[in-house]
């Protein structure tokens, strides 16, 4: 993923969507702080979207695995909230 700054990407901004539209995501920054994020049409939030089902399933299997006549504990309920903070 690349990154560039603000004022580069003002100034290249044609350049910045030919790169994009060919499936590059880039990183605007200012102030070497990243600010904002482009990506190519339909692509937005797939990376978290991604991690989110991932998570979702594993947490599927730890309730599956301890559904079976037992209730989750505070301890596991309070263990995913945390894992979902992170």
């Amino acid at each position: 993923m690349a990154s560039i700054s603000a004022f580069d990407a003002k100034t290249r901004f044609g350049a910045l969507l030919k790169r994009v539209a060919r499936g590059e995501e880039v990183v605007i920054t200012r102030h070497d702080k990243p600010v904002a994020r482009i990506v190519p049409e339909g692509m937005a939030g797939g990376v978290e979207g991604r991690r989110a089902v991932a998570a979702l399933l594993d947490l599927q299997k730890v309730i599956g695995r301890r559904s079976k006549g037992a209730m989750l504990s505070d301890a596991d309920v309070r263990s995913a909230i945390e894992d979902g903070r992170r």
